[in-house]
């Protein structure tokens, strides 16, 4: 069997489309693991894992900037999101699906959703 030499390593940028919101991000997956994502309105970083040909796992927590007030849809303040995604390299294209946990600034979930992505690479 073939082995996969396909790694996300690199910039990309997307688009993540959860309770009929879109939001663009761009997305840095580090050679050793790591990740580390940007939006207009949040800094976030994670992790990584290779889990067959052309797929991949990933895990961040998102926090929202400090100038940012951002409310849930169910009308609390947010303070970060813990996302999960399965994504798969299709053409040059990453797409995937997951779940957005929202957390209150103590740490409480307030809010969980789908997310669903999709990515192009960056040259």
């Amino acid at each position: 069997m073939p082995v996969s030499t396909w790694t996300p390593v690199g910039r990309w940028t997307g688009t993540v489309t959860h309770d009929d919101e879109v939001d663009e991000y761009t997305v840095a997956f580090a050679a050793d693991g790591s990740l580390s994502v940007t939006t207009r309105k949040s800094t976030g970083h994670g992790a990584w894992t290779a889990v067959g040909d052309e797929t991949l796992e990933f895990s961040l927590r998102e926090d929202f900037n400090v100038d940012v007030t951002q409310i849930s849809p169910n009308g609390h303040h947010a303070a970060y999101i813990q996302i999960d995604i399965t994504a798969r390299l299709t053409g040059d294209t990453l797409s995937g699906e997951g779940k957005a946990v929202v957390h209150g600034p103590d740490d409480a979930v307030i809010y969980a959703t789908g997310a669903r992505t999709e990515a192009r690479r960056v040259s």
